[in-house]
């Protein structure tokens, strides 16, 4: 079924920020109403950019899944575009249970003094110890009581940083945040993909959802290698998607684009099999995409952070903590205040952890893949006025799995991701609540497409609560399409808004709240469609995506 979404009359805008949220409290139009019915793409009348959207995904019906005698089945579209598998997300790609590191060195509290030095040297102590065959060293017990952290402690290869509990009362570990706002720990250095060797042009199309891809000379590729498929970002397709119009100066320009780390199951002739799906179609049409091998420097493996509490009330302190974050200033003040940093690395962890009075939280760069992060609380954080949302849960890296966690606060981002992630990531079986019962606090991409994240039963307590996937436009840095190929299963929140950008989708099924427009939609130059609506506020099943994709994918 589809629907025409008209342009509406441009209403005065009060108080657009840098960071304007993407999503308008307005009416749901009728439009709208006939969409959340419907079980299939919205799809609309035709301007260039608009026929970028219909050679997607046309008058037929967008991908879809249903769950048929206990089994997912899926339904393509016309470019054999699928929903694609979430589940190869999280240490070692999903399913294999964490590792339990030896101690291998002990530090205990003391009554003062700053205590960065003593743990360091203890963690540098085991990343000297010899590997065990599953890559870890082992672990650093920090006994009960609270330590003083003031500068970023750093994990390497094989190493792990385990507390006595979050219980601080009853025995527990308190990591007590002193000095400028920062992260206080990192796991993985700086590192981009460098590219080793040529590029190997991709021949043909590569539609979402697809773990095969074949080259014009698959010679130099062998089964077990890790390797970028990448697609750029050509001024073709910016032009389809319509951010070639951002006014201010944002717009969109030509870049490396998307960058998928994947390993070679198999070679076949010159078709690669990969380990995880493609997430955003690589298209001849918008200058295709290559594969090439790469090497990643300060990559960290089997690391982790373990059972432990943190409390940042200090950094809340420092004079610079309002401050912005902007391009000259980006990991500024409360944007900074973090517990962990992950960065150039793989299979590694976070687990168990409680932070209170962060402005921030975790955060998962884009030369990370391959994360778990669990049990993990992020509570009363401590966002000062003026200041736009932080995020709790950010994800700029792939195969990133972000499970049983919770936040409070108000006016932040609670699970969200980067420009241009990757994918396939996870957010799942999480909860957060606004402290005041009426604060800001959304989940969904942020900024830039990020593709193939799955928002799987999440819940948002707030009477301003949102699910958000849209376009931006010129909010932010000229965020634009924050994302595509993105699905919310099972989610729960006062209001959402998903809408479809041309030449991708973006899935809700089972989604509960008012469906609302888009902040930006009377903005944009072309009126955007509406995503694929599915079962709206009714549950479906099976009851987590992820889990039934993950069950499906070790028991065929």
């Amino acid at each position: 079924m589809s629907a025409r979404r008209t342009k509406k009359q441009t209403p005065d805008r009060k108080g657009k920020g840098r960071h304007s949220r993407t999503m308008s409290a307005g009416r749901i139009t009728a439009a709208c109403a006939v969409a959340a019915l419907a079980t299939t793409a919205v799809v609309w009348a035709q301007s260039d950019e608009q026929a970028a959207q219909a050679t997607q995904s046309g008058t037929a019906k967008a991908p879809s899944l249903a769950l048929v005698n206990g089994k997912l089945s899926y339904t393509p579209d016309a470019s054999k575009n699928r929903i694609p598998d979430f589940s190869p997300t999280g240490y070692k790609g999903g399913g294999v249970p964490l590792p339990a590191a030896a101690v291998a060195g002990r530090v205990d509290a003391r009554g003062s003094g700053d205590d960065t030095p003593r743990i360091q040297a203890a963690l540098d102590s085991a990343a000297k110890l010899k590997p065990s065959a599953a890559g870890v060293r082992g672990a650093v017990l920090l006994g009960p009581g609270t330590f003083r952290v003031t500068a970023s402690l750093k994990l390497a290869d094989g190493v792990v940083l385990r507390g006595s509990g979050t219980d601080v009362g009853n025995g527990g570990t308190l990591l007590k945040a002193t000095g400028e706002p920062g992260s206080l720990i990192t796991i993985g250095g700086d590192g981009a993909y460098t590219r080793t060797g040529p590029r190997v042009s991709i021949a043909g199309d590569v539609p979402v959802g697809a773990t095969k891809v074949t080259l014009q000379d698959a010679s130099s590729f062998k089964a077990g290698e890790r390797i970028v498929v990448q697609r750029p970002t050509t001024q073709e397709w910016i032009n389809a998607i319509g951010m070639n119009k951002i006014p201010g100066g944002e717009s969109w320009k030509p870049n490396s684009g998307i960058l998928a780390v994947r390993t070679v199951v198999a070679v076949s002739g010159k078709t690669l099999t990969l380990d995880a799906p493609i997430t955003t179609a690589i298209e001849k049409k918008y200058s295709g995409g290559t594969a090439w091998h790469y090497t990643l420097d300060g990559q960290v493996t089997n690391a982790g952070v373990e059972n432990l509490a943190a409390d940042a009330k200090e950094f809340t302190l420092h004079p610079d903590y309002g401050r912005p974050e902007d391009g000259k200033n980006k990991d500024a003040g409360a944007f900074a205040s973090r517990l962990v940093t992950v960065g150039a690395a793989r299979d590694v962890w976070v687990k168990d952890v409680k932070l209170t009075r962060f402005g921030s939280g975790f955060y998962v760069n884009d030369n990370a893949s391959r994360v778990t992060i669990e049990r993990a609380a992020d509570l009363d954080m401590a966002v000062p006025d003026g200041l736009a949302p932080p995020p709790a849960f950010m994800v700029g890296g792939q195969q990133v799995l972000v499970r049983d966690t919770t936040v409070t606060g108000d006016r932040v981002h609670a699970w969200t991701t980067q420009a241009f992630a990757a994918g396939p990531n996870v957010f799942t079986r999480s909860t957060a609540t606004s402290v005041t019962g009426h604060g800001q606090v959304d989940a969904g991409p942020h900024m830039r497409w990020a593709s193939g994240t799955l928002y799987d039963q999440l819940t948002i307590n707030s009477t301003d609560g949102a699910f958000i996937a849209a376009n931006a436009w010129d909010g932010g840095t000229g965020h634009g399409w924050q994302g595509a190929n993105n699905m919310f299963w099972n989610t729960k929140a006062a209001k959402y808004a998903i809408l479809t950008p041309p030449t991708a989708n973006n899935w809700a099924y089972g989604i509960t709240g008012k469906q609302v427009d888009g902040k930006h939609d009377h903005e944009l130059p072309t009126p955007p469609a509406l995503g694929t609506i599915v079962s709206p506020g009714k549950p479906v099943a099976p009851a987590s995506l992820y889990e039934q994709q993950l069950s499906e994918r070790h028991r065929p």
